[in-house]
């Protein structure tokens, strides 16, 4: 279904009988079968896209084997949904080896090592975002890689490569539950919760004055506003605050506690939360509905 909450209704049903939905960008959501194919769909339109099996990595580090591993993905299709990124990935409690990604016009995908034999910090997965053809990586050590995704298409698939050195995003919480966003303007900030008390969220912009942020044990300056925008905190990143869609200026948006590298339930808590008022807002409409899983969706972005 798609619930509208400025109006707190239920707009239409989208039904995926079977299908898992992994992610979503704009009107396009990227969906998993019973027979693990991977294709995305346009809610409205219904017009489906056919993905390369998830056998068909090309990878120097590693093969495909079924272990009974859970596909995670996410998705970025542009505004005239003509160009499209995918990256999926074996959510596993521990070592995470490598993720995966197409483009419009690839075969199979290409492998993304997520291992560096002489930086054990840059090693791991914590939680990725997807902002067209950029990919944000937060590793174990809470250190950030960004992977320039456009690169052209070589035998089938496509090339990638680091645009920056690595860089840590700590703050003195490390209890808490941790995300990383990034704004329009492509500055990465990291977002804390409360996934006990559900009460507050905390954000986070890089220290500019830091010498040495590698050594350092706080590399972060928290912030109290997002500067008139929005965050969508499950697809990573802020849009403009728009009155006419309800969109709020410096809140956030949010449905679940759950990162990849914790192997635990999704376990919904739909909200607003607004960092001027540090105000949380919940949808009561939702609650009598028991919903497996939920994500906020933004058509046309």
């Amino acid at each position: 279904m798609l619930y509208n909450p400025k109006e707190g209704k239920i707009e239409r049903n989208l039904l995926f009988p079977g299908p898992r939905v992994l992610a979503n960008s704009g009107n396009w959501c990227l969906l998993l079968d019973s027979a693990s194919n991977l294709f995305i769909v346009d809610v409205f339109s219904k017009e489906t896209i056919p993905l390369p099996s998830l056998e068909s990595v090309r990878s120097t580090t590693c093969s495909i084997k079924r272990v009974g591993d859970v596909v995670r993905g996410l998705l970025w299709v542009d505004e005239a949904g003509k160009d499209y990124v995918v990256v999926w990935f074996f959510d596993r409690e521990y070592n995470h080896d490598s993720v995966s990604f197409c483009k419009k016009g690839d075969t199979q995908y290409t492998d993304i090592p997520l291992f560096d034999r002489d930086a054990h910090w840059y090693r791991g997965l914590s939680e990725m975002v997807l902002r067209g053809y950029t990919l944000y990586i937060t590793t174990s050590r809470r250190f950030v890689r960004v992977l320039d995704l456009s690169g052209g298409h070589e035998q089938g698939s496509s090339s990638f490569k680091e645009t920056t050195r690595p860089f840590p995003m700590l703050s003195c919480y490390e209890s808490c539950d941790s995300s990383i966003a990034v704004t329009t303007s492509g500055e990465v900030l990291l977002v804390e919760s409360d996934p006990w008390n559900r009460t507050w969220f905390r954000v986070y912009k890089k220290n500019p004055d830091l010498k040495n942020p590698d050594s350092s044990c706080h590399t972060v300056l928290e912030v109290d506003s997002l500067g008139g925008e929005a965050l969508l905190l499950d697809l990573g990143f802020t849009v403009p605050a728009d009155d006419t869609l309800g969109i709020e200026p410096d809140s956030i948006y949010f449905t679940r506690h759950y990162r990849p590298s914790q192997w635990r339930g999704r376990d919904l808590d739909i909200c607003v939360y607004n960092l001027a008022s540090k105000s949380l807002k919940r949808f009561s409409d939702l609650d009598v509905i028991n919903l497996m899983d939920a994500r906020w969706f933004l058509p046309g972005n």
